[in-house]
């Protein structure tokens, strides 16, 4: 890494923004990877031509970004790290909380989604993702004869997860998660009972069965018919709720 070549000085007006980006765009670019070190804070202030407390302010933005790791100590410094999944889904959604997000909109995005990713890993789903599958499937009926509502909704959040996976497309990967998640948090507050619960076991048993049955069509007909249903309950769940937009 030369250091000398990785970083230009910067203009004292939005100086803190302009450090991110060019941190950032040496990360993006391939000139800084995760577990390097970035220089010394005397020479990081000497390359952007900054005080260290502006220098500082970049640094703390960029760790809450998730792309770096600072760390105290002798041993210490600014560490490039990898961006923190649950980070980035959290900073989505405080930016989403804004924006009147409803069920439908989360529903609508599901609907687009979802049965691609069915319909792709029914044809590509290896034996070894679909045993993975058959195990979240297991602990889906598990938590039924417990009567466990709570640990039902991890397992269909996991269930929903492992079948987007199977696109191998990181991109719909992340959006399903971190839909899936917005989903996951709209269930906390509804609290939906165990009637609503045995729907959708009884949704995932059919996909199961389709992405099993190598049944492309059908496994996302199925997929599109289980988050059809889901909007429909929770919608329902919503009238009880006044503070939950719906539609």
């Amino acid at each position: 890494m030369d250091e000398d070549k990785l970083f230009v000085a910067v203009r004292h007006r939005k100086a803190p923004q302009q450090i991110i980006d060019q941190v950032r765009r040496a990360i993006l670019e391939g000139k800084l990877h995760p577990g390097d070190r970035l220089p010394v804070e005397q020479d990081l202030t000497a390359h952007f031509g900054v005080s260290r407390q502006t220098l500082r302010e970049a640094l703390r933005s960029l760790e809450y970004l998730g792309l770096l790791d600072i760390r105290a100590g002798a041993n210490g410094g600014a560490f490039v790290s990898e961006v923190n999944l649950q980070k980035t889904r959290d900073n989505l959604a405080n930016f989403l909380h804004f924006k009147n997000l409803s069920i439908h909109h989360i529903s609508e995005i599901r609907k687009v989604l979802e049965p691609y990713a069915a319909r792709t890993a029914a044809q590509n789903m290896p034996e070894s993702e679909l045993d993975r599958l058959a195990e979240i499937i297991e602990a889906h009926h598990q938590a039924l004869k417990d009567q466990d509502p709570a640990t039902f909704q991890e397992h269909a959040l996991n269930f929903h997860r492992a079948v987007a996976q199977a696109t191998h497309n990181p991109i719909l990967i992340f959006i399903v998660d971190f839909i899936e998640c917005l989903l996951h948090d709209v269930k906390s507050i509804l609290r939906p009972d165990m009637a609503f619960s045995m729907g959708v076991m009884e949704a995932h048993d059919r996909i199961f069965t389709a992405l099993k049955d190598r049944d492309p069509d059908r496994a996302a007909a199925e997929m599109l018919r289980d988050v059809s249903q889901v909007e429909e309950g929770l919608v329902h769940l919503a009238e009880d709720f006044p503070g939950i937009k719906w539609s």
